[in-house]
């Protein structure tokens, strides 16, 4: 949303008389016309005629000389009143007065602003205590778009001054439209009835003393020029005015040719939830140029060809209420964008009011409030410069690519003591305590403490920067003492929130860990092994004083588990004598190892200690063992070759016997016989 608040001053002007030959004619504004002698009341009625692109309009007047005659020297002054001068729109026609049925003069003349001239209605001399009701008449033709008459009428759209001029209490002033046309209006207290397919709006409250000044728009949804516009996976549709098609032809040419910029910038894809960008004037009657509107899901603005303003809204697409939390903070963002994209585009970029934190509208930003579709207020004309200026001393000096990484980290809802990319399940909006983290650490930005401390912070907030900045140096000298590791999830999360007691008291409790965390990554950095993934998650995730405690053992462990496992790697590994590759193999040596080597994979560092210790005592009695069975093998084939020779010379006898041929013997010489 940007802002522009114009003031529209308008005044009615009457001539008073003074008689005895003294003639006097002094314009008055309508805030002091009771004071000289004038009531007013009226009824305003401006009528859309939709068929014929006007606006007709009636002012009856009624005006009473309330200047009593005085008597000075001698003489009798009387005052009386023979005109009165009224501001209607710039391009009125047919402008003609009457009262009691005659024609009164008129005259009309321009004045400085470009949308108002003035009539001036003459009349017969108006008395003390006399009456006169003045009819006055005009039609409203309008402008053409972008004309600096501001003033409208078209199909089915409407912008113009509704004025009355009546005294407080007796001024009414009434706006007759077709029910389906919107209303919107520069100023709250207008009344709705609806009768017949008319919609009549009345308000009579004045807006300043002796007047009521309203700009009001008229807007047919159903009388618009559509056009859709493709831009990747994006569909939007824009909506312009039935007679305004140069207006849909730049919109179209922005969108498709700087959203793929946009994206770039932000680091982030189109995170969807636009449909329509629309031209209407109701931004422009509540003090904004245009807004994005997240809950109709469109953008809304006005008929300027402005390529800054289409390309900040688009933004808000990314940089919204709903990713960070102060209003400076996705304004001046949403504008440091715009501001890239208009010059990488090649556009003209948009001048700035200068502003200072010493300015009388001057308020810390934090405390700018507001969203799209509530009316502008004073403050904002201080606060949108001012939150741009903000944005663009931080950002100014940042490449393409560091302005990318700390934005897309803002919309993200990152934290700066987080690695980029990582978003927790709690990350939620962006607050200017984070934004001024991630500036720090995201894009290396100098000096944005000092600058949120004169533009932004109230004087509580800026009592936190102290203890701030010692607590991070502290965090700072505590990340180096753990290397490539992150803090514990519960320094980093004080660190967010800006609790810094919490924040000293974790980082006291963690830091006697350092020494074992170092002995850790040396180990693993000297054995070529990682470190257990759930080791280091087990630190950086370590949150409550238990998690502390429980490290304080489970790193020692993990160091030497490293050690013993690198060792039981290398033994199993080294390359051996037969003997003892035979006895390496029989323990059990590299199963073991590589065993090991799992269970720390799987952060399971007292079995690998173990398993490891195993592995390496048991590569101690390889060469033992193999020796062993080498001589449980020679004493094996010398008992057999022993037992092998015994039997050959045995059995040559038994040969022998066998070989022999055998006897006959008589039965008469053989002694056994008997014979």
């Amino acid at each position: 949303m940007t802002s522009t608040l114009r003031r529209a001053v308008a005044g009615s002007v009457v001539s008073a008389l003074v008689a005895l030959s003294l003639v006097v004619a002094a314009p008055v504004g309508p805030a002091a016309a009771a004071e000289e002698g004038l009531a007013v009341s009226a009824v305003s009625r401006y009528r859309l005629d939709p068929a014929a692109d006007l606006v007709r309009a009636t002012m009856t007047l009624d005006l009473r000389n309330t200047s009593k005659d005085t008597k000075a020297d001698g003489g009798v002054y009387a005052y009386f009143f023979d005109a009165y001068t009224v501001p209607i729109p710039a391009g009125a026609t047919d402008v003609r007065a009457s009262t009691g049925g005659s024609r009164l003069s008129v005259r009309t003349s321009g004045t400085d602003d470009p949308s108002t001239q003035t009539v001036r209605i003459g009349f017969p001399a108006l008395r003390y205590d006399q009456q006169r009701r003045i009819v006055l008449e005009f039609d409203v033709p309008g402008a053409p778009p972008r004309s600096a008459n501001s003033t409208r009428v078209g199909p089915g759209y409407a912008t113009f001054v509704a004025y009355g001029p009546g005294d407080e209490g007796r001024n009414r002033v009434e706006v007759i439209a077709p029910s389906a046309m919107s209303f919107a209006s520069t100023v709250d207290g207008f009344d709705t009835a609806r009768s017949g397919g008319t919609a009549t709006y009345t308000a009579t409250e004045n807006t300043f003393e002796g007047g009521l000044w309203a700009t009001v728009s008229l807007r047919d949804p159903a009388q618009v020029t559509e056009r859709v516009v493709d831009v990747g996976d994006l569909s939007l549709t824009l909506s312009a005015f039935p007679d305004d098609e140069q207006w849909s032809r730049f919109v179209a040419g922005r969108v498709e040719e700087g959203l793929p910029v946009l994206e770039r910038l932000v680091d982030t894809p189109w995170p969807g939830g636009l449909q329509r960008i629309r031209e209407d004037a109701s931004p422009s009657l509540r003090g904004y140029d245009g807004w994005f509107d997240p809950t109709g899901d469109e953008i809304v603005v006005g008929e300027q060809l402005d390529d800054d303003l289409i390309f900040h809204e688009l933004t808000h697409a990314w940089v919204s209420a709903d990713t960070l939390e102060q209003r400076w903070l996705f304004e001046g963002l949403a504008q440091a964008v715009a501001e890239r994209a208009v010059d990488e585009t090649g556009g003209t970029p948009r001048e700035h009011r200068s502003v200072g934190p010493d300015d009388r509208d001057a308020v810390p930003l934090n405390e700018w409030s507001g969203d799209a579709g509530s009316r502008s207020a004073d403050v904002d004309a201080y606060a949108y410069p001012a939150s741009y200026r903000v944005m663009h001393t931080l950002l100014a000096d940042t490449t393409d690519a560091e302005f990318a990484a700390v934005v897309g980290a803002a919309v993200r809802g990152e934290r700066a003591y987080d690695p980029p990319g990582l978003v927790t399940p709690s990350g939620g909006r962006t607050s200017w305590q984070d934004w001024l983290d991630l500036v720090e650490d995201r894009a290396g930005v100098e000096g944005a403490p000092e600058l949120l401390s004169t533009w932004v912070l109230t004087k509580e907030q800026r009592a936190l920067l102290a203890p701030r900045e010692r607590e991070r140096t502290a965090y700072r000298a505590l990340d180096r003492a753990d290397g490539p590791w992150l803090p514990p999830e519960g320094l980093r999360d004080a660190m967010t929130v800006w609790d810094f007691d919490r924040a000293r008291q974790v980082r006291e409790a963690v830091a006697p860990l350092g020494p074992d965390v170092a002995a850790v990554q040396q180990a693993s950095a000297r054995t070529g092994l990682a470190v257990p993934p759930s080791v280091r998650e087990a630190y950086e995730q370590a949150a409550l004083d238990p998690d502390y405690r429980e490290l304080a053992s489970t790193l020692p462990a993990t160091a030497t588990a490293l050690r013993a496992v690198g060792s039981a790697r290398d033994t199993a590994a080294r390359e051996r004598d037969p003997l003892s590759d035979v006895g390496t193999t029989l323990l059990g040596v590299r199963e073991r190892a590589d065993a090991a080597r799992t269970s720390l994979a799987d952060g399971e560092v007292g079995r690998a200690t173990t398993l490891a210790r195993e592995s390496t005592e048991r590569a101690g009695w390889a060469l033992p063992l193999g020796l062993g069975l080498l001589l449980l093998g020679v004493v094996l084939v010398v008992g057999t070759t022993t037992v092998v020779v015994v039997a050959v010379r045995r059995r040559p006898e038994g040969r022998h016997a066998h070989a022999l041929p055998e006897r006959s013997v008589d039965p008469a010489l053989d002694p056994s016989s008997g014979r």
